[in-house]
């Protein structure tokens, strides 16, 4: 599981900058708190599926590509 949760956290980490991106923009974009962005890209949680689906859609990704 901690795999997963380092692996999800990198890709939403690089997707962000790649798109240029602040934590409080992406937040707002997905109605969250920069402060559950912020968990998420340090791996100490991971989104539920539906938000890694917006991500995914978001960033024209796979859902595959996320974690």
């Amino acid at each position: 599981m901690d795999e997963l949760k380092q692996n999800v956290a990198h890709n939403i980490t690089d997707l962000r900058k790649a798109n240029r991106l602040t934590q409080i923009e992406l937040a707002e974009k997905l109605n969250y708190s920069d402060k559950a962005v912020s968990k998420w890209e340090r791996g100490d949680g991971i989104p539920d599926i539906l938000v890694l689906n917006k991500l995914a859609e978001l960033y024209g990704v796979t859902l595959n590509d996320l974690v």
